[in-house]
């Protein structure tokens, strides 16, 4: 997905952990040479000499692109964005308010339920909170994930199915989705596991994301296959 370029949109990807923007410049020659500028946000730097094909430089997100953007004629900036599915996501993907606000009120709530992975989504499926139960059940710390794609707790094999966006689709018009299936730690392992999505609202009923509650359900699987 492509969205302007604003500075509320460039402090949400700092809060995501991005630190760089990789730059492509065109320019529409039929259009009086208008110059459309595309930045996609990255986490690391990268090295100047091995950019990808058709970048032709990068920025520090939190300095050179609000310069570029301010009085630039006849020039378009835009955020290029990976999304699960653009018809869920909108275009405000980088409005995470809703979740900063909440968080901490439900923290010790879900810090209480050691046995779940209680995982809370935007509406274009990056992780923003993160209970001690999903740190127990998947391996990560906290900090570690928060800004990921939760599709890092999916196989290969769903991934290319499509299964984390189908997911969050039927989440979204029926209200919740319930699965078991294979999820993927930390360190590669496969456990089978249990879950419940559904997306979550503002006192506006607007939509804000997803939440995923998740169980590891090895005994019973182990259980089921040893026909116990």
């Amino acid at each position: 997905m492509r969205t302007p370029l604003t500075s509320q949109l460039l402090g949400d990807l700092i809060e995501k952990g991005y630190e760089y923007v990789l730059v492509k410049i065109n320019l529409n020659q039929q259009e009086d040479e208008a110059v459309d500028i595309t930045l996609v946000p990255i986490k690391e730097k990268p090295e100047l000499n091995k950019l990808p094909a058709g970048f032709e430089t990068f920025y520090r997100i939190t300095r050179e692109p609000m310069q570029l953007a301010c009085g630039v004629d006849n020039t378009s900036i835009f955020i290029e964005y990976q999304t699960f599915d653009d018809t869920i996501t909108g275009q405000d993907i980088f409005n995470d308010t809703y979740f900063r606000m909440s968080e901490d009120f439900f923290r010790q709530v879900l810090d209480s339920l050691e046995d779940y992975a209680v995982i809370t989504t935007d509406k274009n499926g990056d992780i923003n909170s993160w209970n001690t139960g999903a740190q127990k059940v998947l391996g990560y710390a906290g900090q570690e994930v928060l800004g990921l794609s939760a599709r890092i707790f999916f196989t290969p094999e769903d991934i290319a199915e499509g299964k984390p966006e189908a997911e969050l689709k039927k989440a979204l018009s029926l209200g919740r989705a319930i699965d078991e299936r294979y999820h993927v730690r930390k360190d590669g392992t496969r456990f089978w596991g249990s879950g419940l999505v559904f997306p979550l609202f503002d006192e506006q009923h607007n939509h804000r994301g997803f939440t995923k509650i998740m169980r590891n359900q090895r005994e019973e699987q182990r259980s089921k296959e040893l026909g116990i």
